[in-house]
């Protein structure tokens, strides 16, 4: 009889770890379309055996060990390490889709464009210098000139600032995502602690650790009690249940613009990847043009791309307003003697600031157009100074490390330069979406819920509960059958 009451523990065994299993079973088909959910397996073991006096081993039945979590680290840390990168590339290149939309090359109303007029119209007052609807024509192509050179220099401020908002902003969520992350890591350990499963705050936890890595470059790992540690730039973020916020704090180079430092500190947290170091390059150091050296120019835009962006349309544009001032101060207006010496044709809107990129206007004695110096002697017919403000379009006076081009062929270089970059950072970007779709699809493999898997563990655990159901019945009739004929012999 003690034998019988043992084999009905045995069933009864198998009857709650089916059932639990198909529980687990049911759990994974319901999240089959749940973002960052990995599927569970419930983990059977025998209990241990009971050993007889005669040494002979007598099983008990089966229990649930632990109810796992089907992931592969390592396919998580690849995932995570391209996603850094393509956080990287995606702002970079949306930064330069941003220039190109704001410098509207080469087929809408561009900066070449109106430059090219411009000229064109002083080439036509050389051949008529005395002409009052020529002269009208140079200042209204002027005009649309000085609208179009402020314009760029607006809009890539205000880009700066957009990106520069958006540093703050990216730092802020960083901040959310990790406060939520340590305090996860307490309920993970609480949760286990007392026995019970905590899969489902580990599934919240990579989630959010998937979204930060695509943020900022961060270096992860797991703790012997489970707990997520995370450290950006070797400084620890979320270290247990403790996280470490982050600032957006405005660097001692530049007063305005903003780099992550850790919270009540003075230190700079390095960052190489990520989306914040993608809007840091992007953005780049410092709101203020470098000092422009007379006849060079440097294209640079590997780092700090809209600084460099300006430093470089800045240095055109001063050249270009020395030329021509130097050129137009130099000849005779229309004017009779003494007011007839021509003056500044371009001059800054805010005298507190050095003329250029964004600070520039027409000189206001220009709305009379007998000011347009056309004449270097005043002599009726002489165009020599418009004939040679015409020709500064082909005169060398940039140079760079590449030698001295004029001002239209160091403009092209500059689209050049930009197109060549954005195209790189556009083939960097798709290639990263590709590597980071195959690092996800790799994992999914592993951790992702197949459906027809679970049908199959589906009918495997209910073939096993009725299996063990069965079992209980066919011991039961038994022992009925036992007690119901006991004390019979002999009657």
């Amino acid at each position: 009889m003690a034998g019988s009451f043992g084999s009905l523990e045995i069933a009864r065994s198998g009857i709650l770890v089916n059932e639990r299993s198909l529980y687990v079973t049911g759990h994974n088909i319901s999240n089959v379309n749940t973002t960052g959910f990995v599927r569970q397996q419930a983990m059977i073991m025998d209990r241990q055996t009971q050993i007889l006096g005669n040494g002979f081993q007598l099983g008990t039945g089966a229990d649930i060990q632990e109810i796992r979590q089907i992931r592969n680290t390592f396919l998580d840390n690849i995932y995570r390490k391209e996603n850094t990168s393509l956080g990287y590339w995606e702002t970079i290149n949306k930064t330069y889709g941003d220039i190109q939309a704001i410098l509207n090359e080469p087929f809408g109303e561009s900066l070449q464009g109106v430059m090219n007029q411009f000229w064109d119209a002083w080439q036509e007052l050389s051949k008529d210098p005395s002409s009052l609807a020529v002269r009208a024509l140079v200042r209204q192509r002027a005009e649309s000139l000085v609208y179009q050179i402020n314009y760029i220099g607006e809009q890539i401020d205000k880009l700066q600032k957009d990106l520069n908002n958006e540093v703050k902003i990216c730092i802020e969520n960083i901040n959310t995502i990790t406060d939520e992350i340590a305090k996860l890591n307490l309920e993970i350990i609480k949760a286990e602690v007392s026995g019970d499963s905590a899969n489902d705050y580990r599934d919240r936890r990579n989630l959010l650790a998937d979204t930060l890595s695509k943020l900022v470059d961060t270096n992860m790992y797991y703790t012997s009690d489970g707990q997520l540690a995370i450290t950006i730039g070797g400084y620890f973020i979320v270290n247990g249940n403790t996280s470490t916020k982050l600032c957006a704090a405005t660097d001692d180079d530049s007063g305005y613009f903003y780099v992550p430092k850790i919270e009540g500190t003075d230190i700079k947290v390095p960052v190489k990847s990520g989306i914040l170091q993608g809007l840091i390059n992007s953005r780049g150091a410092s709101p203020d043009f470098d000092p422009v050296t007379p006849g060079y120019a440097p294209v640079e835009f590997s780092t700090n791309i809209l600084q460099s962006l300006k430093n470089s349309l800045n240095a055109y544009t001063v050249t270009f307003i020395n030329e021509v001032n130097n050129l137009h101060k130099m000849g005779k207006n229309m004017n009779p003697a003494p007011n007839n010496q021509g003056t500044d044709f371009f001059v800054p809107i805010n005298d507190g600031k050095p003329i250029g990129l964004g600070n520039i206007k027409l000189n206001s004695n220009l709305s009379d157009l007998n000011y347009i110096v056309a004449s270097e002697d005043g002599s009726i017919g002489n165009n020599n100074i418009a004939l040679q403000i015409a020709n500064l379009r082909n005169k060398p006076v940039l140079a760079d490390t590449s030698g001295v081009m004029s001002l239209d062929e160091y403009y092209q270089m500059v689209i050049m330069q930009v197109g060549n970059c954005g195209a790189y950072a556009e083939n960097a970007y798709n290639g990263q979406v590709k590597l980071v779709s195959a690092a996800d699809q790799y994992r999914q493999s592993v951790s992702g819920v197949s459906m027809d898997e679970e049908m199959t563990n589906m009918m495997k655990y209910k073939y096993g509960y009725n299996a063990s159901a069965r079992t209980i019945n066919v011991i039961d009739q038994m022992i009925e059958t036992i007690i119901s004929r006991m004390g019979l012999v002999g009657r």
